[in-house]
Order: structure tokens, then sequence, then C-alpha cells
């Protein structure tokens, strides 16, 4: 069975699998977003009910301490996407037949202010659509594992040019590269690697989506080579799904930029008119040994006096989603590893892994359970491992029985988690998991992205965890291996 619909099918069952923990930082969160929604009502009021005292999840002393100090880390986490101007001009040749260009673009903030402006724009256009004339028609679906690439404008409707048909000059990569680690923590260097020039006319759109998940992909960045669009454009979204203000719109004049991790969510809004061009580069880790930047350094320091604070045990939900086997993770995640790693008397293991989401507010009479009209809120999660050495077994058993067995973690790869039913796991991103909460109602989700709008045709990205235990109780300290999880499992 390919992995993507293996893990749509496991999230069906995911009850299935065995619960390792609950997310105290989202329930707390969530509780905090319906509070906001009905003013009237007291916070705590949900201990009232008899059902929420039953059902919601009651916090340690220790777990209390660990959020606090775990607050401090959140607030250390970087930005999800970011935007601007190169500094300097670049050339472009384009070869493919029809399209054919050579020339040096300047970064351009355009303005139709003056009637040179305005002829410099319709030439522009003229540019831009002979490009589209000629361009590819763009497809989309992962061709790794699914059934090939599709053609549907109501999903993706633009024009492409792949890059055996452009160069760029190494002057534009090394401005990419820079870019990219100047405005976001890098443990490590990185490559730009052009992709594609994406072009889009008029009724040109793509619906939201996140990038098709790569082995060692760190991210994409944006070069605009020129917007003559009018209505709709890109948007960047703040988290998955959402309202109309959800994300902002960005242009692509020439030089124009935006970069942004593999798992952000965005889409193309539908333009009205004119054309958008935009040269595509995929960011990977630099090509062998290099050296920290200072930037990283501190950031590594303030990371592990946090961390030195907190008590195992505890997990930690990570900020970026991240495909199947990944080794090793990007940006923020990788430092918060290593640093947990330097911290004497811990051990931590890395896992991916899927949360169930249960909220309740209202009377309990709107939600059908009694009639004495109690107003109740509550939420409840559980974290279940979602390594694929657990889908194997799981798939194996075909749903028969739950995989309850005493040795199922030693079995799968994972003995450190034997006995671990409750591990608190805090969230670096909040944003993305909060629910709007309007009258009286219930939301119940169980997803490894933990959102409310269910799987797109990306869904190979799934959260991935910190499990801290102390070293007498972790073993060796070493990251969790999904190969040693394929070799570890046995037939059911």
């Amino acid at each position: 069975m390919p992995a993507a619909f293996k893990i749509l099918k496991a999230l069906k069952e995911l009850t299935r699998l065995p619960c390792i923990g609950y997310s105290p930082t989202r329930e707390k969160a969530q509780l905090q977003k319906m509070q906001e929604s009905f003013p009237n009502y007291a916070l705590d009021s949900f201990k009232s009910s008899e059902k929420a005292r039953r059902m919601s999840t009651q916090q340690t002393p220790k777990t209390r301490h660990n959020a606090k100090c775990f607050t401090a880390l959140r607030d250390l986490c970087e930005r999800r996407y970011a935007t601007g101007y190169l500094n300097h001009p670049f050339r472009l040749r384009i070869t493919r037949p029809g399209c054919e260009f050579d020339a040096v673009i300047s970064p351009t903030r355009v303005s139709t202010t003056s009637d040179a402006d305005e002829a410099a724009l319709t030439s522009l256009e003229g540019l831009l659509q002979r490009w589209y004339d000629n361009a590819t028609v763009s497809g989309y679906g992962d061709s790794t594992e699914q059934a090939g690439t599709d053609i549907d404008p109501d999903v993706l409707d633009a024009r492409e040019i792949p890059a055996s048909e452009f160069i760029v000059d190494r002057e534009l990569l090394h401005q990419v590269e820079y870019t990219w680690q100047k405005q976001f923590v890098a443990c490590d260097a990185v490559r730009a690697v052009p992709y594609k020039i994406h072009l889009y006319g008029p009724g040109g759109q793509i619906e939201e989506h996140h990038d098709t998940p790569e082995l060692g992909l760190v991210g994409t960045f944006l070069v605009g080579l020129g917007d003559t669009s009018t209505g709709g454009g890109l948007f960047l979204m703040n988290k998955p799904g959402g309202g109309p203000r959800n994300g902002k719109r960005l242009t692509a004049h020439p030089g124009e930029w935006c970069a942004f991790y593999p798992d952000a969510p965005y889409r193309v809004k539908r333009i009205s008119g004119g054309y958008r061009a935009v040269m595509a580069f995929k960011i990977f880790p630099a090509e062998g040994l290099v050296s920290e930047t200072e930037k990283a350094r501190m950031l590594r320091q303030k990371i592990v006096e946090v961390v030195k604070d907190m008590e195992p045990t505890y997990g930690i939900l990570l900020d970026h989603k991240y495909c199947l086997r990944t080794e090793p993770f990007s940006g923020f995640d990788a430092i918060l590893l290593d640093a947990i790693r330097s911290v004497n008397g811990v051990v931590v293991h890395h896992l991916p892994v899927a949360v169930s989401f249960y909220a309740q507010w209202g009377n309990d009479t709107d939600c059908g359970y009694r009639s004495d009209g109690d107003w109740s809120m509550y939420v409840t999660t559980s974290v279940y491992p979602f390594a694929s050495s657990y889908l194997d077994l799981w798939e194996r058993r075909q749903g028969r029985r739950p995989l309850s067995d005493p040795d199922v973690h030693e079995r799968c790869g994972c003995p450190w988690l034997k006995d671990q039913w409750k591990i608190p796991f805090f969230s670096l991103d909040l944003s993305q998991s909060l629910y709007e909460a309007g009258g009286g109602g219930e939301v119940v989700s169980c997803s490894p992205w933990g959102d409310a709008e269910g799987w797109q045709e990306d869904y190979e990205y799934l959260s991935y965890a910190l499990v801290v235990l102390k070293a007498d109780e972790g073993g060796v300290s070493k990251a969790h291996s999904e190969s040693e999880d394929s070799e570890s499992s046995d037939a059911a």
C-alpha cells in the first residue's frame, strides 16, 4: 500500500495505536481560544461540569513547571516565512522555444505614476504573455508514489518552464543562499537549486497546498520576474485553511522575493487579469563540512539555558512538519535537538507522531448529552507514535486488534517508550492547531497535521516530536531511526 494511503487509513483507526501522551499546551491554548468567543464565561468554568472533570487532562506540578519553562522556549522560535527585495541585479537566460530571453533583471518596485512607467509596464506584460503562451501547462501531485501528475485548472491553472530550459549565474545563487541564511536560523550553510519558472495568466490560480515532500528539502525561495496581474495573487498562509484574512498577499515584481519552509501552506488566488512570473529555487543543506553561524550558536546557548531547567520525562512537538524518514531536521528544530543532546543527564529521541484532539463547548443540551443545561468547555488530546514500524505492524494485523502488546514498542524499535503512556508533549507552534468556536458544538480531529481542513495532495508531511528521558531510562542517546523501525518490526 502506498505510504500516503496507509497514513490516511491509519488515522481513521488511530486509537488502535498505543497512546504515549497528551499535549497540555494545546489544550490550554484551545481553552483560551474558546474563551475569546465566550467572554461571559470564566475560563475555568469547565471544571464545574462532571463530564469535563472526567475528560480534561490533569497536570502535575512537574508538568506545570515544564510548561512555564517552555513558554520561554517558544519565544525563541523563528518565523515561518520572510519577504523582501534582492540587493543586486541578476542575469537570466531562457532557452525554451518561443520564450527566448537573455538579459539582466534589476530589482524594481513597480510604479505606474508616469507615462514612462506605463510604457515599461506594457512592455513587461508583453514579455510575460509570450512566456506564458509558450510554456508548459502545469500539473500537480506527487509522482513518487501517487498516480503521476494530474492536470485540472480548478486545482492548478498555471504554466511553467523547467530548470533545464533556463540558466542563472552563480552570483544569483549566492544571493539566494545568503538571503536565506540571513533571514532564517540555520545550523548549516545552504545551497540553492533552480527548480522552475512559474507563470500565471488571466484566471490563473492554485489551491492551498504545501510543497511536495522531499528528503533533505529545507525550503523554497521565489524570485519575482514581473507582475502585471490584477486581483488575486500569492498568499502565504498563517495556518492551513482559515478565512480571507488568513495570510499575506505578495506580488512578484522583478527581484522581489519570498522564502518559506516546505510545510508552510500557500495558495495563488485566482487573478482577474494580467500576468505574473516567479523563479523558484529549492533550498537544501550545503554539501560537505560547514561551520555553525554565530546566530545559531547564540540561539543554541539560549535553548540550553531553558531546557536545563525542564524535568524529564517530556516531549516537544517540533515547529515544522517533515516527511517520513527525515534526517536531519532543519532550522530551529535542528538547533533544538542538538541543544537538548548537550544537556547532562538526559537522552533525546525523535519520531513522527499523530495527535488526536477532542473539544466541546456550550451546554450539554446543545451537544445532546443531558438536559440540565450546565455550561462546559473542555479539551482532551492524545499523542500516538506514527513511525513506519507501527504503521507496518498495524497494517499486517488488518485492524483485527489494537497494538496493545506489552512489548509493542520494543518490536517497533522504540523500547524507550515502554510503560510511557502519559508523556506531556509541549507544542512549539500553536497557531496552526486552534479551532474557532461559535455557538455550541464539538470538534474531533485525528491528524499528524492537527488541522481542521483534512488532507491534501501532499499529505505525506507528519508532525515530529522529541521525547526527552532521564539518562537511566532512555538508554544510549541517539536519534530514532526509521530504518531501524523497519528492521525491528516483527510479523503480527
